[in-house]
């Protein structure tokens, strides 16, 4: 594989882990919002609107609901979209970083994975923790140390 598609390659792997991270907050927020917004003031609140003595109104009081469930599914969603980037991540480092075929892969490999893993860890955007590596393994396979 040339330089230019892998490039091309880890950049739509890069696009496609933001927009899968995007699309499932927003249908994870349209998930949790459905049927809600219909809900009558009375049912959520839990009392009588015309009671005497009640200085709420009702739509406060299920428009506070609403937010805090609509928050709380909002922020599992963005949680389980995280785990499942970091999945992704992990899967495409293990079969391809790791093994050359059925082999382990040369040191230089290795060391210039783990490279790119710190830069990872230390919150470098995704594509220069990649090229990152990439330099550390050429570096390192250029100059003959390993």
């Amino acid at each position: 594989m040339n330089p230019v598609s892998f490039l091309i390659a880890l950049a739509g792997l890069s696009i496609g882990t933001y927009l899968m991270r995007f699309a499932g907050v927003k249908v994870g927020a349209a998930i949790a919002t459905k049927g809600r917004r219909r809900t009558p003031a009375t049912a959520s609140a839990g009392a009588d609107p015309s009671a005497p003595g009640d200085p709420s109104t009702p739509g406060e009081s299920s428009a506070t609901v609403e937010t805090s469930e609509t928050a709380d599914s909002t922020e599992r969603v963005t949680m389980w979209m995280d785990r499942a980037t970091v999945v992704l991540i992990g899967a495409v480092f293990a079969t391809t970083a790791v093994f050359d075929g059925t082999d382990i892969a040369d040191p230089a490999r290795l060391i210039g994975v783990g490279a790119g893993v710190l830069a990872a860890i230390l919150r470098v955007p995704m594509l220069l923790a990649v090229v990152i590596g990439m330099a550390v393994c050429a570096l390192i396979r250029t100059t003959g140390i390993l």
